[in-house]
């Protein structure tokens, strides 16, 4: 990817109103509920691309490491 694609990527994911997709469009071990996902807030300069927002995904089945 370019530089500019990675800071316009990073400028988006990192505005206030930035959600992840529904869950109804989410793999099936989402939606049934094995895995979920936590977006991190987000990050005090955007511009920065080594500073990226992340999305934390936990292992919800019992017994996961």
């Amino acid at each position: 990817m370019s530089s500019k694609r990675i800071l316009a990527s990073n400028i988006k994911q990192n505005r206030d109103d930035f959600e992840l997709d529904p869950l109804n469009l989410q793999p099936p071990l989402f939606r049934y509920g094995y895995l979920s996902k936590t977006l991190d807030p987000p990050k005090s300069n955007p511009e920065d691309t080594s500073n990226y927002r992340t999305v934390t995904v936990k292992c919800l089945f019992k017994g996961c490491g």
